[in-house]
């Protein structure tokens, strides 16, 4: 049996990285190009304006059922319906309901599943991996019995440091976290 994969809020903390700047150097630095970016967008009157969502009026829910898994790891389907509920849940946009009751359903498989040396020292030794997860995934309206969106190959991959003791599970779960945020983006933003 694997070791279960960490919770999706733990993965959001960010990983130091040599040479990167500190949280607060890099808050500053978004600040101020937020600032500029938004005296620059006063000053050229532009009119360019953001939708809430691209949703059809009438789809208020979403069901979120486990993906089919066509990988070695029988752990991916439900981490990933978990990390999916989660996100959902923390987005005011749709409400998470059964399928029974629900406007649309997130459908879909979990096609492969890949853990491959990245990075190796002089020995051959690993000492990173990649991770990489692909799913085919579709957003049916329920109501009018319509695909919205369908990616039939949608993946994202990451690495996990093995030589500095990280775990596979994390890396899974690094990797689950940019496919769930992929699909809340793609179903309530539209892109």
């Amino acid at each position: 049996m694997s070791a279960r994969i960490p919770h999706r809020s733990l993965l959001m903390q960010r990983r130091a990285v040599p040479g990167r700047k500190s949280g607060r150097a890099e808050s500053r630095t978004a600040a101020g190009i937020g600032i500029l970016l938004s005296i620059a967008a006063v000053v050229a009157g532009c009119g360019y304006g953001f939708s809430a969502s691209l949703l059809p009026g009438h789809i208020k829910s979403v069901a979120i059922p486990l993906m089919e898994n066509r990988t070695n790891r029988s752990d991916l389907a439900t981490a990933f319906a978990d990390s999916l509920v989660e996100a959902f849940l923390a987005d005011p946009t749709l409400k998470v309901a059964d399928e029974r009751s629900a406007d649309s359903v997130l459908e879909g498989a979990i096609l492969e599943y890949r853990r491959e040396p990245f990075r190796v020292d002089a020995n051959e030794n690993v000492l990173e991996y990649s991770i990489r997860i692909i799913l085919e995934a579709r957003f049916v309206d329920l109501r009018k019995n319509e695909v919205i969106w369908e990616e039939a190959r949608l993946n994202q991959w990451d690495t996990y440091d093995f030589a500095n003791g990280e775990t596979e599970e994390e890396g899974i779960a690094r990797v689950l976290v940019k496919l769930t945020d992929d699909v809340l983006n793609r179903t309530v933003e539209g892109w």
